[in-house]
């Protein structure tokens, strides 16, 4: 299922990690040369139902396989609102093209983008997920890692990587793809666990333990990325940042129909607010373009 291989810092390309703690056999650390926080030697996980399984014991996953109507309704009005953010962003209304989600899980993604009228498809290495969505929702997802899914080049409008980075054993492999399989002046959006957020720095200046890379115990997440780290890896992979924030787990722009159930803590709430307005909020997102093509 799984085969752990030593790597380089994907953020630079630096073989000089510095481990800082070890957790259940996995070993957390950060690179000497640019922070990034990451586990070495890495696992790589493949599809089977053993991951399955897994991500079922950790309840990471737990809530994909409860596919409502509220869920449903959430992703496609989030679909909708980015499609309109990217409209500002090139100063017109997008028209519907093609969506790629990547880390797609059960597909409720993939099925409100086609509802917006865009043509859809995501891939996901859960394979009871993918199976799931195909039978539930008819949707076009498939069980296969992103750098073996054989997709053509220069195809797709829109692609987004929602809680996902933070799980990629080569996310600089990943994102080189992103930016191969965008058309010209298309787009991609990143949202992922801020490292760098106050209640995560809080904890460690009080002593607290590494354990946990982007918030979450070791080896469900495997890289924790800051605003710095973020925007590292997007100018090495060529990517053009079109925007880079922060915001709070309770975003409906960014977060899933599970997240928004934190909404009822109102003082974890006001945390997360305090923390965003300092440009510390646990979450962190990210626009990237594509560079057009020039005559």
């Amino acid at each position: 299922m799984t085969n752990s291989v030593w790597i380089s810092c994907n953020v630079c390309g630096a073989d000089a990690f510095n481990e800082l703690s070890e957790v259940d056999g996995w070993h957390i650390g950060k690179c000497k040369k640019c922070s990034m926080i990451y586990l070495n030697p890495m696992p790589f996980f493949e599809p089977s139902t053993e991951f399955s399984e897994m991500s079922l014991d950790f309840q990471y996953t737990r809530f994909q396989h409860e596919i409502t109507q509220q869920v449903l309704e959430h992703d496609r009005k989030q679909f909708h609102q980015q499609v309109k953010l990217i409209s500002r962003f090139v100063g017109h209304d997008l028209p519907p093209g093609k969506f790629l989600d990547i880390g797609c899980g059960s597909g409720s993604s993939v099925r409100a983008a086609e509802d917006c009228g865009w043509e859809a498809v995501g891939v996901d290495i859960d394979t009871k997920l993918i199976e799931l969505g195909r039978e539930k929702l008819k949707v076009d997802i498939r069980n296969v890692p992103l750098l073996e899914s054989g997709f053509e080049a220069n195809q797709f409008n829109f692609i987004r990587l929602r809680d996902v980075i933070e799980h990629l054993p080569n996310p600089y492999d990943a994102l080189l793809e992103v930016k191969r399989l965008l058309v010209p002046g298309g787009f991609a959006m990143i949202a992922t666990p801020n490292e760098d957020a106050l209640p995560t720095q809080i904890r460690l200046l009080m002593g607290g333990k590494r354990n946990t890379v982007a918030t979450v115990a070791p080896p469900h997440h495997v890289h924790g990325f800051t605003p710095k780290t973020l925007k590292h890896i997007m100018n090495r992979v060529g990517l053009d940042v079109y925007q880079l924030k922060t915001t709070t787990p309770v975003d409906p722009l960014y977060v899933t129909a599970r997240n928004m159930q934190s909404a009822e803590s109102k003082l974890h709430v006001l945390i997360w607010n305090a923390a965003n307005i300092i440009g510390k909020g646990s979450m962190l997102v990210s626009w990237v373009r594509k560079e057009k093509e020039t005559k």
